[in-house]
């Protein structure tokens, strides 16, 4: 120590540690106000001095009303497993020989069925072929053993007969849903199913390789979904 420097008298040890217990019993004093259960007739004047300020109801606030428009909510309830589904499905189109070369496609949380019957309609007609119409029927058997959500899609191709825009192909192609569609609740099916038209939107998607002429025979066809889901 400079000896220019007063001299500082060092406090004692037991000041040090009679600080440290005052500064516990104080940390102890604050958690027990905090976790003190407070009376109800003071949260009561509490509340009631808020809900007059903030002019809030104390029962919650009302719902807002729904427009006569609204588009009500659907709670969608599980069905079969889709990986389960599309074993049994493969089993049970494997037994009717029109249906053996049905492709059973897996993806995400539903089953694609697509009919190999050759060609389903032809150029821009949207009554299926006697063989097609066969397979569809025998498929309404099937799908009446599931309580899955059915969906119907229609396509089309993009040749002149098909049609000379997107749209006129949009339409042909729900009409063939709707067609096929129909035919299911004629064989007795009587769940709901959804229809789309899916135009020649689905076209650029098929495998190159089999073909222009193939490829536009394929095009006009319906796809069978089954989701994971039961129906609407």
């Amino acid at each position: 120590m400079n000896e220019f420097e007063p001299e500082h008298a060092k406090a004692p040890i037991w000041l040090v540690t009679f600080g440290d217990v005052i500064a516990l019993l104080l940390t102890f004093f604050v958690m027990l106000y905090a976790t003190a259960r407070i009376p109800s007739e003071d949260w009561d004047a509490v509340v009631g001095t808020l809900s007059q300020s903030l002019r809030f109801s104390q029962s919650g606030m009302a719902p807002n009303p729904q427009s006569d428009v609204s588009i009500p909510i659907t709670q969608l309830q599980p069905a079969l497993s889709t990986e389960y589904l599309s074993g049994i499905l493969r089993e049970q189109l494997g037994g009717h020989e029109t249906l053996r070369d049905t492709v059973v496609r897996l993806q995400d949380n539903r089953v694609s069925l697509s009919v190999a019957s050759g060609t389903m309609f032809a150029p821009g007609d949207d009554e299926p072929s006697a063989e097609a119409k066969a397979s569809i029927v025998q498929l309404g058997g099937v799908f009446s053993n599931i309580v899955n959500q059915l969906e119907i899609r229609g396509h089309a191709g993009r040749s002149a007969d098909e049609g000379e825009d997107f749209e006129e192909n949009q339409r042909l192609s729900l009409r063939r849903a709707e067609t096929v569609a129909q035919i299911l609740h004629d064989t007795g099916y009587e769940r709901n199913i959804i229809v789309l038209g899916l135009g020649d939107s689905r076209f650029e998607r098929m495998d190159p390789r089999i073909g222009a002429e193939q490829r536009e025979a394929l095009s006009r066809r319906v796809d069978f979904i089954v989701h994971g889901v039961t129906e609407n």
